[in-house]
């Protein structure tokens, strides 16, 4: 029992350790209080709960799924590293925000195949460095577009190009190093317009929201794979989905306790037999 709470205790000082780096850094914070809490609470068994210890290590593993699930946090720490590997997809999502921090040996993002988007979809996108910023088009194009004006500056001397025109500003010498110079009648180029989702409705407070899903499955407790239905909601609206491979419905949010109605839309043949 000792070894599991020394355990413990290792851990929130780590996060307690990383988390003041963060906030210094003003990155997000980890949330060690209910790391704290959770120690407390296992600590003699003051309150109820399971904790699981192995010196030589634990081990979980399925063919199927394994899901952590809680009403308040999950932690997870490690002294040395901590590794996540998918075959396929790997998706991080947040309510409200998600932080990213590295303290000392910095942070790489990249991709072998395929684009890397970066958006802020409805705010600003901030982007600054103490020493050199370098951006490389190895084999393309650098294209830098605004759809209001688009400012260039350095050392108080500056560039402004806007639908107005293009301003030169500096309080010295301005110096063309040129075989010629030629001036031709005005021209102006479009920008591709780019469109961004507009701002989601919050509709996932942890505190407000009810979700739940249905299992749908006939009396040998076979499921109804791939199978029509409509959704009967409190409120006389009415969904319709199909369940996926495993026989679920799709997850219902609501606001409060509702009972949810499912008719699967499947009909008897004349030999016995249902089809959607």
């Amino acid at each position: 029992m000792q070894g599991a709470i020394t355990q413990l205790e290792n851990a929130l000082s780590i996060a307690k350790a990383l988390q003041n780096a963060a906030t210094s850094s003003e990155a997000h914070g980890a949330d060690t209080d209910s790391q704290e809490q959770l120690k407390a609470t296992l600590t003699q068994l003051a309150q109820s709960g399971i904790i699981a210890y192995a010196q030589e290590g634990i081990a979980l593993t399925s063919p199927e799924n394994i899901q952590l699930s809680t009403s308040n946090s999950v932690s997870m720490t490690s002294e040395n590293q901590t590794d996540i590997n998918a075959l396929k997809n790997i998706t991080v999502s947040s309510g409200e925000s998600i932080g990213l921090f590295a303290h000392k040996s910095g942070m790489k993002v990249f991709a072998n195949q395929g684009d890397v988007n970066v958006q802020a979809q409805n705010a600003n996108l901030n982007m600054a460095a103490k020493q050199d910023i370098k951006i490389d088009s190895v084999d393309g194009k650098l294209t830098v577009t605004a759809s209001e004006d688009l400012k260039l500056m350095c050392g108080g001397s500056y560039i402004k190009l806007s639908s107005a025109g293009i301003e030169l500003g500096t309080a010295d010498n301005v110096y063309i190093k040129s075989n010629a110079l030629q001036k031709m009648g005005p021209k102006t180029k479009n920008i591709l317009e780019i469109l961004l989702p507009k701002a989601i409705p919050n509709e996932f407070s942890s505190s407000k929201t009810y979700s739940l899903k249905y299992l749908m499955v006939n009396d040998e407790d076979q499921p109804y794979k791939n199978t029509k239905y409509l959704a009967f909601m409190e409120d006389g609206s009415v969904k319709q989905g199909q369940t996926d491979d495993k026989g679920y419905t799709e997850r219902f949010y609501t606001k409060k306790e509702e009972k949810i109605a499912i008719r699967l839309l499947i009909s008897k043949t004349s030999n016995g037999e249902f089809i959607n």
